[in-house]
């Protein structure tokens, strides 16, 4: 093994780990805030007096905080690791979204409705480190991309089941008495700083050629007139972010209101819902890291892309006509191996497409376009669990099908 292998695995390694460390952070929220706005005996932060419907909607609205300011952020903090450095930028993602995961804390120990939101909001704008990630493994050309970018993905969802078990366990107070909605934002400082730390001293800077004119940090914030820009540089790109962010969607829907669906029909508490995330994450796992490598020795990207996502719009549509507690168990973890096999081969798609100077904005942009649908999903769909939590799950299932078909279009 040549030496420069070698030191590409090493930051291989230190990349996963950081994306590993950062996903549990991300995910720890993802079963308290239901039960925390749906339930009055849970929390407090919410008056019980207000309506249920009036928690549905601050339900949508608190959930459409992060990918919002994702939204934002992503193709901003991408676009500037190509000009500025990928490590730098990171290091500056992490420390931003510490400080967003420590107000989110005290907003939750405090009972501030306000500063939670804003917190969220501000947690998104900085948390870019699973696109800065991906930038990064593409300067690794020692290593494939489908070991690579499945890896990213297989951790990120190895995080996932951490993040959902830890949160939903850490705020039961009927386990441990200093239990509380806070305590796992506190533990997502925490491994924030051990991130920041990581990336301060293990990774390396690559230096990169500038191929297309440079942008200022200013004119990196007209999102807008950027895309245009990024689209402009080929066709194939164009339909490929679209296709992608109606895709993702459609998987979006799922991730935001599969709790939902959990505590409307079964009234599950965070432990029960993280249980349910757990099965998820370990299938998104399991799918990304060693499955799709094992498809793409017998398959074209495009057959499983397309297949994938028949097979993820069948799956959704399952779960509303069949609302079964066990039946749901089982559909969750067969949902992540074809949503992590699509997420991938796509990704890769964008990465082999784009330009390697503008690999940190194309892979922003991606995660951005998708962040955005995330944020409509959560203000929309707080309205439509008022008709009935399983509606937003059908959504998804027809989504995905209209990505399948677009995407078959293409080819």
């Amino acid at each position: 093994m040549s030496k420069k292998m070698q030191e590409e695995k090493q930051q291989l390694f230190i990349i996963l780990l950081i994306t590993f460390i950062g996903f549990v952070g991300a995910s720890i929220a993802y079963p308290i805030f239901p039960p925390l706005f749906l339930h009055p005996t849970l929390g407090s932060i919410i008056p019980s007096t207000w309506s249920d419907h009036t928690r549905s909607i601050l339900l949508g609205v608190a959930l459409a905080a992060y990918p919002l300011g994702q939204f934002i952020g992503s193709p901003i903090l991408g676009g500037c690791s190509d000009r500025y450095g990928r490590k730098r930028i990171l290091m500056f993602s992490l420390a931003g979204s510490m400080i967003g995961y420590l107000f989110t804390a005290l907003s939750l120990q405090l009972n501030w409705i306000g500063a939670l939101l804003a917190s969220r909001f501000l947690t998104g704008l900085m948390e870019s480190n699973l696109a800065i990630a991906r930038a990064m493994v593409t300067d690794l050309n020692s290593i494939s991309k489908y070991k690579s970018f499945g890896r990213i993905n297989g951790v990120a969802a190895i995080g996932y089941v951490m993040g959902p078990i830890l949160g939903g366990f850490l705020s039961e107070r009927n386990l441990v008495s200093w239990f509380s909605f806070a305590f796992p934002f506190y533990l997502a400082t925490f491994f924030s700083i051990i991130t920041l730390l990581l990336a301060a001293k293990k990774l390396t800077e690559k230096k990169h050629e500038i191929t297309y004119p440079i942008v200022s940090i200013w004119q990196r914030f007209n999102l807008i007139a950027r895309i245009k820009a990024l689209f402009k540089t080929s066709v194939n790109l164009k339909h490929l972010l679209l296709i992608s962010t109606i895709f993702t969607f459609a998987v979006d829907i799922f991730y935001e209101f599969g709790p939902v669906y959990l505590t409307g029909l079964w009234s599950m508490t965070p432990a029960g819902i993280a249980v349910y995330n757990g099965i998820l994450s370990l299938t998104l796992a399991i799918g990304s890291g060693w499955l799709t490598h094992r498809l793409s020795l017998y398959f074209s990207a495009e057959r499983i892309i397309i297949i994938g996502m028949f097979i993820t719009a069948m799956i959704l549509g399952l779960m509303v006509v069949w609302p079964s507690l066990i039946f749901a168990f089982i559909l969750f973890g067969l949902v992540g191996l074809s949503i992590a096999v699509v997420n991938v081969n796509i990704t890769i798609q964008i990465s082999n497409t784009a330009d390697k100077s503008i690999q940190g904005e194309a892979m922003g942009t991606q995660l951005s376009l998708r962040m955005l649908g995330d944020a409509l999903i959560c203000l929309v769909g707080g309205f439509v669990i008022i008709a009935s939590v399983a509606l937003p799950i059908a959504a998804g299932c027809m989504i995905a099908l209209m990505a399948a078909g677009m995407y078959g279009r293409k080819l």
